[in-house]
Protein backbone atom coordinates (compact mmCIF):
# COMPACT_ATOMS: atom_id res chain seq x y z
CA UNK A 1 0.00 0.00 0.00
CA UNK A 2 1.67 3.35 -0.81
CA UNK A 3 1.55 6.33 1.15
CA UNK A 4 -1.41 7.98 -0.36
CA UNK A 5 -3.56 5.15 0.21
CA UNK A 6 -2.23 4.56 4.12
CA UNK A 7 -3.05 8.10 4.69
CA UNK A 8 -6.57 8.13 3.48
CA UNK A 9 -7.25 4.48 5.07
CA UNK A 10 -6.21 5.59 8.48
CA UNK A 11 -8.48 6.04 10.98
CA UNK A 12 -9.66 9.75 11.94
CA UNK A 13 -7.86 9.39 15.55
CA UNK A 14 -4.38 8.22 14.24
CA UNK A 15 -4.26 10.75 12.13
CA UNK A 16 -4.78 12.94 14.59
CA UNK A 17 -2.31 11.65 16.79
CA UNK A 18 0.49 11.70 13.91
CA UNK A 19 -0.35 15.54 13.55
CA UNK A 20 -0.07 16.21 17.02
CA UNK A 21 2.95 14.12 17.26
CA UNK A 22 4.49 16.19 14.51
CA UNK A 23 4.08 19.35 16.12
CA UNK A 24 5.57 18.22 19.17
CA UNK A 25 8.62 17.33 17.95
CA UNK A 26 8.38 20.85 15.74
CA UNK A 27 7.75 22.59 19.64
CA UNK A 28 10.47 20.24 21.49
CA UNK A 29 13.15 20.92 18.83
CA UNK A 30 12.14 24.49 18.32
CA UNK A 31 13.79 24.72 22.00
CA UNK A 32 16.59 22.04 22.21
CA UNK A 33 19.32 24.05 20.82
CA UNK A 34 18.79 26.96 22.76
CA UNK A 35 19.22 25.23 25.99
CA UNK A 36 22.45 25.55 26.24
CA UNK A 37 22.66 29.02 26.01
CA UNK A 38 19.41 29.32 27.58
CA UNK A 39 21.10 28.01 30.92
CA UNK A 40 25.00 29.07 29.91
CA UNK A 41 23.47 33.18 29.67
CA UNK A 42 20.45 32.35 32.10
CA UNK A 43 22.09 30.92 34.86
CA UNK A 44 25.74 31.60 34.18
CA UNK A 45 26.62 28.08 33.90
CA UNK A 46 29.93 26.44 32.35
CA UNK A 47 29.35 24.06 29.27
CA UNK A 48 30.51 20.81 31.54
CA UNK A 49 27.75 22.02 34.28
CA UNK A 50 25.20 22.25 31.37
CA UNK A 51 25.67 18.62 29.64
CA UNK A 52 25.87 17.27 33.07
CA UNK A 53 22.24 18.65 33.80
CA UNK A 54 20.85 18.22 30.28
CA UNK A 55 22.16 14.52 30.78
CA UNK A 56 20.75 13.92 34.07
CA UNK A 57 17.32 15.34 32.75
CA UNK A 58 16.92 12.71 29.90
CA UNK A 59 18.43 10.31 31.92
CA UNK A 60 15.81 10.86 34.97
CA UNK A 61 13.19 11.37 32.52
CA UNK A 62 14.22 7.84 30.48
CA UNK A 63 14.11 5.81 34.06
CA UNK A 64 10.66 7.36 35.40
CA UNK A 65 8.99 6.51 31.35
CA UNK A 66 8.57 3.07 32.86
CA UNK A 67 5.89 4.59 35.62
CA UNK A 68 4.51 6.65 32.99
CA UNK A 69 3.35 3.24 30.75
CA UNK A 70 1.84 2.15 33.79
CA UNK A 71 -0.14 4.77 33.96
CA UNK A 72 -1.53 4.57 30.45
CA UNK A 73 -2.30 1.21 30.66
CA UNK A 74 -4.29 2.80 34.41
CA UNK A 75 -5.92 5.54 32.66
CA UNK A 76 -7.66 6.52 29.34
CA UNK A 77 -5.02 7.22 26.84
CA UNK A 78 -6.54 10.24 25.39
CA UNK A 79 -7.21 11.92 28.84
CA UNK A 80 -3.98 11.03 29.89
CA UNK A 81 -1.92 12.41 26.90
CA UNK A 82 -4.34 15.52 27.21
CA UNK A 83 -3.21 16.49 30.67
CA UNK A 84 0.51 15.36 29.95
CA UNK A 85 0.25 18.65 26.97
CA UNK A 86 -1.31 20.65 29.36
CA UNK A 87 1.53 19.72 31.93
CA UNK A 88 4.13 20.30 29.11
CA UNK A 89 2.52 24.08 27.84
CA UNK A 90 2.67 25.31 31.39
CA UNK A 91 6.63 23.60 31.90
CA UNK A 92 7.59 25.86 28.96
CA UNK A 93 5.84 28.94 30.33
CA UNK A 94 7.22 28.64 33.65
CA UNK A 95 11.10 27.91 32.37
CA UNK A 96 11.82 31.86 31.31
CA UNK A 97 10.48 32.43 34.88
CA UNK A 98 12.48 30.37 37.34
CA UNK A 99 16.06 31.95 37.95
CA UNK A 100 17.57 29.45 40.95
CA UNK A 101 19.56 26.67 39.14
CA UNK A 102 17.70 23.77 41.22
CA UNK A 103 14.06 25.17 40.37
CA UNK A 104 15.05 25.33 36.29
CA UNK A 105 16.69 21.38 36.67
CA UNK A 106 13.80 20.28 38.13
CA UNK A 107 11.54 21.90 35.71
CA UNK A 108 13.69 20.42 32.30
CA UNK A 109 13.08 16.74 34.16
CA UNK A 110 9.54 17.40 34.09
CA UNK A 111 9.58 18.67 30.57
CA UNK A 112 11.47 15.48 29.59
CA UNK A 113 9.43 13.17 32.01
CA UNK A 114 6.63 14.36 30.21
CA UNK A 115 8.03 14.15 26.75
CA UNK A 116 8.79 10.31 27.00
CA UNK A 117 5.64 9.34 28.91
CA UNK A 118 3.83 11.33 25.69
CA UNK A 119 6.05 8.74 23.69
CA UNK A 120 5.42 5.56 25.83
CA UNK A 121 1.36 6.75 25.56
CA UNK A 122 1.72 7.16 21.93
CA UNK A 123 3.13 3.87 21.21
CA UNK A 124 0.18 2.11 23.49
CA UNK A 125 -2.34 4.02 21.57
CA UNK A 126 -1.34 3.14 18.53
CA UNK A 127 -1.28 -0.66 18.89
CA UNK A 128 -4.78 0.13 20.39
CA UNK A 129 -5.79 1.90 17.54
CA UNK A 130 -4.36 -0.03 14.78
CA UNK A 131 -4.58 -3.67 13.17
CA UNK A 132 -1.31 -5.27 13.76
CA UNK A 133 -0.65 -5.69 9.85
CA UNK A 134 -0.27 -1.41 9.17
CA UNK A 135 1.37 -0.62 12.84
CA UNK A 136 5.03 -0.76 11.39
CA UNK A 137 3.59 1.03 8.67
CA UNK A 138 2.48 3.76 10.54
CA UNK A 139 4.88 3.65 13.23
CA UNK A 140 7.22 4.44 10.34
CA UNK A 141 5.53 7.29 9.35
CA UNK A 142 5.25 8.91 12.39
CA UNK A 143 8.85 8.92 12.31
CA UNK A 144 9.73 10.25 9.22
CA UNK A 145 6.69 12.89 10.38
CA UNK A 146 8.60 13.58 13.36
CA UNK A 147 11.96 13.92 11.76
CA UNK A 148 10.55 16.53 9.56
CA UNK A 149 9.26 18.11 12.85
CA UNK A 150 12.66 17.88 13.82
CA UNK A 151 14.32 19.64 10.66
CA UNK A 152 11.60 22.35 10.71
CA UNK A 153 12.17 23.21 14.40
CA UNK A 154 15.33 24.50 15.20
CA UNK A 155 15.04 27.12 11.82
CA UNK A 156 11.56 28.20 14.15
CA UNK A 157 12.99 28.41 17.52
CA UNK A 158 15.72 30.93 16.07
CA UNK A 159 13.56 33.07 14.06
CA UNK A 160 11.71 33.50 17.36
CA UNK A 161 15.17 34.01 19.56
CA UNK A 162 15.51 37.17 17.31
CA UNK A 163 11.93 38.16 18.22
CA UNK A 164 12.65 38.23 22.27
CA UNK A 165 15.30 36.69 24.19
CA UNK A 166 12.66 33.66 25.76
CA UNK A 167 10.82 33.54 22.23
CA UNK A 168 11.69 29.60 21.76
CA UNK A 169 10.33 28.93 24.90
CA UNK A 170 7.18 30.84 24.02
CA UNK A 171 7.08 29.23 20.69
CA UNK A 172 7.06 25.82 22.47
CA UNK A 173 4.26 26.24 24.63
CA UNK A 174 2.01 28.01 21.53
CA UNK A 175 2.62 24.60 19.66
CA UNK A 176 2.07 22.29 22.38
CA UNK A 177 -1.78 24.56 22.89
CA UNK A 178 -2.18 23.62 19.39
CA UNK A 179 -1.75 19.78 20.34
CA UNK A 180 -4.30 20.53 22.86
CA UNK A 181 -6.74 22.19 20.97
CA UNK A 182 -6.05 19.48 18.35
CA UNK A 183 -7.19 16.79 20.82
CA UNK A 184 -9.74 18.29 22.54
CA UNK A 185 -11.63 19.54 19.40
CA UNK A 186 -11.45 16.16 17.85
CA UNK A 187 -11.77 13.94 20.82
CA UNK A 188 -14.90 12.81 19.31
CA UNK A 189 -12.85 10.61 16.56
CA UNK A 190 -11.63 8.63 19.10
CA UNK A 191 -15.02 7.39 20.24
CA UNK A 192 -16.00 3.80 19.97
CA UNK A 193 -11.65 3.14 19.95
CA UNK A 194 -11.11 3.65 23.08
CA UNK A 195 -11.96 1.59 26.04
CA UNK A 196 -13.98 2.71 28.58
CA UNK A 197 -12.20 1.81 32.38
CA UNK A 198 -15.37 -0.55 32.83
CA UNK A 199 -14.52 -2.33 29.72
CA UNK A 200 -11.18 -2.99 30.65
CA UNK A 201 -9.71 -5.89 32.56
CA UNK A 202 -9.29 -4.89 36.09
CA UNK A 203 -5.23 -3.11 36.21
CA UNK A 204 -2.32 -4.57 37.66
CA UNK A 205 -1.23 -2.41 40.68
CA UNK A 206 2.48 -1.21 40.07
CA UNK A 207 4.18 -3.97 41.96
CA UNK A 208 2.54 -6.61 40.30
CA UNK A 209 3.02 -4.81 36.72
CA UNK A 210 6.70 -5.02 37.77
CA UNK A 211 7.14 -8.64 38.25
CA UNK A 212 5.47 -9.16 35.31
CA UNK A 213 7.95 -6.88 33.28
CA UNK A 214 11.39 -8.11 34.68
CA UNK A 215 10.48 -12.22 34.32
CA UNK A 216 9.72 -11.61 30.66
CA UNK A 217 13.05 -12.55 28.98
CA UNK A 218 11.98 -11.57 25.90
CA UNK A 219 11.46 -7.98 26.84
CA UNK A 220 14.98 -7.66 28.23
CA UNK A 221 16.72 -8.91 25.42
CA UNK A 222 15.04 -7.14 23.14
CA UNK A 223 15.63 -3.89 25.62
CA UNK A 224 19.26 -4.53 26.07
CA UNK A 225 19.72 -5.44 22.14
CA UNK A 226 17.78 -1.89 22.04
CA UNK A 227 20.37 -0.18 24.41
CA UNK A 228 23.15 -0.99 22.71
CA UNK A 229 21.69 -0.04 18.92
CA UNK A 230 20.75 3.16 20.71
CA UNK A 231 24.49 3.92 21.91
CA UNK A 232 25.16 3.76 17.64
CA UNK A 233 22.62 5.73 16.32
CA UNK A 234 20.84 7.66 18.85
CA UNK A 235 23.67 10.31 19.40
CA UNK A 236 25.30 10.31 15.73
CA UNK A 237 26.02 13.80 15.80
CA UNK A 238 27.78 13.98 18.99
CA UNK A 239 29.89 11.41 18.82
CA UNK A 240 30.92 12.49 15.11
CA UNK A 241 31.20 16.12 15.97
CA UNK A 242 33.99 14.62 18.87
CA UNK A 243 35.64 12.53 16.46
CA UNK A 244 35.95 15.05 13.34
CA UNK A 245 37.17 17.91 16.09
CA UNK A 246 40.40 15.43 17.14
CA UNK A 247 41.30 15.46 13.28
CA UNK A 248 39.92 18.45 11.90
CA UNK A 249 39.58 22.27 12.45
CA UNK A 250 36.33 23.20 14.70
CA UNK A 251 35.18 25.30 10.97
CA UNK A 252 35.84 21.85 9.18
CA UNK A 253 34.37 19.87 11.27
CA UNK A 254 31.22 22.28 12.11
CA UNK A 255 31.07 22.13 8.41
CA UNK A 256 31.00 18.32 7.74
CA UNK A 257 28.66 17.80 10.62
CA UNK A 258 26.11 19.85 9.01
CA UNK A 259 26.30 17.78 5.65
CA UNK A 260 26.00 14.65 7.78
CA UNK A 261 22.48 15.74 9.22
CA UNK A 262 21.45 16.85 6.55
CA UNK A 263 21.83 13.44 4.69
CA UNK A 264 20.31 11.76 7.94
CA UNK A 265 17.27 13.60 7.66
CA UNK A 266 16.87 13.43 3.62
CA UNK A 267 17.38 9.33 4.05
CA UNK A 268 14.98 8.91 7.66
CA UNK A 269 12.12 11.56 5.91
CA UNK A 270 12.03 9.27 2.48
CA UNK A 271 12.59 5.61 3.37
CA UNK A 272 11.20 5.36 6.74
CA UNK A 273 7.87 4.91 5.25
CA UNK A 274 8.67 2.94 2.70
CA UNK A 275 11.22 0.43 4.54
CA UNK A 276 8.39 0.21 7.34
CA UNK A 277 5.62 -0.77 5.43
CA UNK A 278 7.71 -4.07 4.61
CA UNK A 279 8.10 -5.13 7.98
CA UNK A 280 6.17 -8.18 9.42
CA UNK A 281 6.67 -10.06 12.16
CA UNK A 282 7.79 -13.22 10.07
CA UNK A 283 10.81 -11.70 8.62
CA UNK A 284 11.80 -9.27 11.46
CA UNK A 285 14.95 -11.33 12.28
CA UNK A 286 15.92 -11.20 8.53
CA UNK A 287 15.77 -7.23 8.42
CA UNK A 288 17.23 -6.71 11.51
CA UNK A 289 19.98 -8.47 10.42
CA UNK A 290 20.13 -6.33 7.53
CA UNK A 291 19.90 -3.18 9.30
CA UNK A 292 22.13 -4.01 12.00
CA UNK A 293 24.68 -5.03 8.69
CA UNK A 294 24.04 -1.06 7.14
CA UNK A 295 25.04 0.24 10.37
CA UNK A 296 28.18 -1.48 10.72
CA UNK A 297 29.05 -0.80 7.02
CA UNK A 298 28.36 2.39 7.43
CA UNK A 299 30.68 3.00 10.48
CA UNK A 300 33.30 1.16 8.47
CA UNK A 301 32.94 3.44 5.57
CA UNK A 302 33.13 6.44 8.14
CA UNK A 303 36.53 4.71 9.71
CA UNK A 304 38.25 4.27 6.50
CA UNK A 305 38.57 8.00 4.70
CA UNK A 306 37.44 11.31 5.56
CA UNK A 307 36.45 12.62 2.58
CA UNK A 308 33.27 14.05 2.63
CA UNK A 309 31.76 12.15 -0.78
CA UNK A 310 32.67 9.16 1.19
CA UNK A 311 31.39 10.45 4.58
CA UNK A 312 27.54 11.08 2.83
CA UNK A 313 27.42 7.48 1.39
CA UNK A 314 28.87 6.15 3.91
CA UNK A 315 26.18 7.83 6.10
CA UNK A 316 23.28 7.30 3.56
CA UNK A 317 24.08 3.39 4.11
CA UNK A 318 23.81 3.75 8.14
CA UNK A 319 20.71 5.60 8.00
CA UNK A 320 18.86 3.01 6.48
CA UNK A 321 20.06 0.73 9.22
CA UNK A 322 18.48 3.02 11.69
CA UNK A 323 15.11 3.46 9.90
CA UNK A 324 14.96 -0.07 9.73
CA UNK A 325 15.75 -0.84 13.27
CA UNK A 326 13.53 2.13 14.80
CA UNK A 327 10.15 0.67 13.35
CA UNK A 328 11.44 -3.13 14.39
CA UNK A 329 11.46 -1.90 17.95
CA UNK A 330 8.54 -1.02 18.33
CA UNK A 331 7.03 -4.48 16.07
CA UNK A 332 9.29 -6.66 18.72
CA UNK A 333 7.65 -5.03 21.92
CA UNK A 334 4.32 -4.92 20.17
CA UNK A 335 4.20 -8.86 19.36
CA UNK A 336 4.56 -9.60 22.81
CA UNK A 337 2.77 -6.89 25.04
CA UNK A 338 -0.15 -8.53 26.43
CA UNK A 339 -2.85 -5.70 25.36
CA UNK A 340 -3.59 -4.14 29.34
CA UNK A 341 -0.30 -4.04 29.63
CA UNK A 342 1.19 -2.28 26.11
CA UNK A 343 2.23 1.09 27.91
CA UNK A 344 4.09 -0.54 30.50
CA UNK A 345 6.35 -2.69 28.30
CA UNK A 346 6.73 0.10 25.64
CA UNK A 347 7.86 2.08 29.02
CA UNK A 348 10.64 -0.07 29.53
CA UNK A 349 11.45 -0.58 25.96
CA UNK A 350 11.71 3.55 26.62
CA UNK A 351 15.27 2.76 28.32
CA UNK A 352 16.92 2.00 25.49
CA UNK A 353 17.36 5.64 25.38
CA UNK A 354 20.12 4.88 27.97
CA UNK A 355 22.06 4.83 25.17
CA UNK A 356 21.77 8.49 24.29
CA UNK A 357 23.40 8.77 27.22
CA UNK A 358 25.92 6.85 26.93
CA UNK A 359 27.62 6.63 23.77
CA UNK A 360 29.10 10.38 23.90
CA UNK A 361 31.17 9.83 27.18
CA UNK A 362 32.31 6.11 26.11
CA UNK A 363 33.13 7.59 22.43
CA UNK A 364 35.42 10.22 24.37
CA UNK A 365 37.12 7.70 26.54
CA UNK A 366 37.73 5.84 23.15
CA UNK A 367 38.98 9.23 21.61
CA UNK A 368 41.14 10.24 24.49
CA UNK A 369 42.80 6.81 25.29
CA UNK A 370 43.03 5.26 21.39
CA UNK A 371 43.72 6.38 17.84
CA UNK A 372 40.42 7.77 16.40
CA UNK A 373 39.63 5.44 14.21
CA UNK A 374 39.58 2.40 17.19
CA UNK A 375 36.10 4.33 18.33
CA UNK A 376 34.54 2.89 15.04
CA UNK A 377 35.61 -0.93 15.51
CA UNK A 378 34.40 -0.42 18.96
CA UNK A 379 30.87 0.75 17.42
CA UNK A 380 30.67 -1.85 14.99
CA UNK A 381 31.32 -4.74 18.05
CA UNK A 382 28.62 -3.06 20.10
CA UNK A 383 26.25 -3.08 16.82
CA UNK A 384 27.25 -6.95 16.55
CA UNK A 385 26.21 -7.49 20.36
CA UNK A 386 23.10 -5.29 19.99
CA UNK A 387 21.62 -7.64 17.25
CA UNK A 388 22.69 -10.68 19.09
CA UNK A 389 20.31 -9.70 21.78
CA UNK A 390 17.78 -8.83 19.23
CA UNK A 391 18.11 -12.54 17.85
CA UNK A 392 17.76 -13.82 21.06
CA UNK A 393 15.19 -11.79 21.70
CA UNK A 394 12.78 -13.29 18.61
CA UNK A 395 14.06 -17.15 19.10
CA UNK A 396 12.51 -16.53 22.99
CA UNK A 397 9.65 -15.15 21.38
CA UNK A 398 9.01 -17.20 18.91
CA UNK A 399 9.80 -20.42 21.32
CA UNK A 400 6.55 -18.78 23.16
CA UNK A 401 4.42 -18.93 19.86
CA UNK A 402 3.76 -15.15 20.07
CA UNK A 403 5.68 -14.99 17.03
CA UNK A 404 5.76 -17.48 14.21
CA UNK A 405 9.33 -18.99 13.07
CA UNK A 406 10.77 -17.11 9.82
CA UNK A 407 9.73 -18.26 6.68
CA UNK A 408 12.19 -19.58 4.02
CA UNK A 409 13.05 -17.38 0.97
Amino acid sequence: MGLRETLANLPPAVRVLLACSTARALSFFALLPFLPIYLHNHLKLDMQSVGLALGLCLLVATLTSVYGGYLADRYDKLRFLIFLDLVMAGLYLSLPLASHPGLVLLLLVLVNTCSASIGVTGNAFLSDLLPADSRARVVSLRYALQNIGAAVGPFLGAWAAKLHSFGPFFLAAMVTSVVLVLLIAFRHRFDGVVATKAEREPPLDFGATIDVLRNDRRLMLFTLGGILSMVVYGPLLTYLTQYLVTIESPAKAYQTVTYVSAVNAAVVISLQYFVGARLRKENLRRWLTWGTGALALGLAGLSVSNALPVWMIAIAVFTLGEVIIVPAEYMMIDAIAPDKLRGSYFGVQNLIFIGVALGPPLCGVLLRHTTPDVMFYVLIGITVLGWAFYYFGCRAAEESQVMQPEKVV
